[in-house]
């Protein structure tokens, strides 16, 4: 699959901070993948079940390595990688020790530098979801490959210091639950994470006809607004419920134009799940 382009930075940032994940599953990886949004690619989660190699961040991070999106609107840049170690120093510092086969790719700088943060993002995500940081104490993250402090990833991006979240390449939407594919009983429970601008988030859910036509628009029964739990311009939680009729859907999750320019929904996230 052809890896998109990307800005080498985001030109106009929509999310300032990127707060670490609070515990939710122990039997699940916070895989972090990137997502095309307009014309800037940005970082989506996923809760996925991973091949347990003995720490959650090592485990995690592999899984990130070695498996695809299940949301066909993100990708993922990264090869699977041979070998991979984690470690925690003085409580501040995840260090990642992986072999350099995970950088294979041919990737533009804009790519290279959101496939590191990939690794960042799911290195932290990881240690928090274990309960080994907190939003207190956000850990850096030194990526060292085949033991070196020095290598470029991808050709790009110098690896060996103390890396942080960047918080302008966080989704300024995205579904966290249903998850792709879900499926539920009589009712689909909404939660996500998003930026909170003037206006409200607008969601959409529609009924597809055919469970293979994830691409088809099909027909809308569902649509309203929801509140992200944020000041305006920071990045906060959303939830909602809707009662549906068994069969398929696809949710739209999306900010609103409030200029009126255009009715195109704005920095969008989807799901396909289904009903019985």
């Amino acid at each position: 699959m052809p890896v998109p382009t990307a800005p080498t930075a985001a030109s106009s940032p929509l999310v300032s901070s990127a707060p670490v994940e609070t515990l939710r599953s122990s039997e699940l990886s916070p895989l972090y993948w990137l997502g095309t949004n307009a014309d800037n690619v940005f970082l989506y989660r996923e809760y996925r079940q991973a091949e347990n190699l003995g720490d959650p961040i090592t485990t995690a991070v592999a899984a990130l390595t070695r498996l695809q999106p299940l949301d066909p609107d993100y990708f993922n840049p990264l090869s699977p990688a041979s070998k991979v170690g984690a470690s925690i120093t003085n409580g501040s510092v995840i260090t990642l020790d992986i072999s350099s086969d995970a950088f294979d790719r041919r990737v533009d700088a804009g790519i290279a530098e959101r496939a590191v943060q990939q690794l960042v993002y799911t290195a932290t995500a990881a240690a928090a979801n274990a309960g080994l940081s907190s939003s207190d104490n956000p850990l850096e993250v030194v990526i060292l490959v085949d033991g070196h402090h020095g290598y470029e990833a991808f050709g790009h991006v110098p690896l060996g210091e103390p890396m942080a979240r960047d918080g302008s390449l966080a989704a300024p939407v995205w579904i966290i639950d249903p998850a792709q594919g879900a499926s539920s009983e009589g009712r689909v429970e909404v939660f996500g994470r998003g930026v909170a601008f003037e206006s409200q988030l607008r969601w959409q859910i529609y009924r597809i006809a055919d469970a293979d036509e994830e691409t088809a628009e099909g027909k809308l029964v569902k649509a309203g607004t929801v509140s992200v739990d944020a000041p305006a311009g920071e990045i906060g939680e959303f939830r909602f419920n809707q009662k549906l009729d068994p069969g398929t859907y696809k949710l739209y999750v999306f900010h609103e134009d409030v200029s009126g320019r255009t009715e195109e929904r704005q920095n969008p996230d989807s799901k396909v799940f289904t009903v019985k």
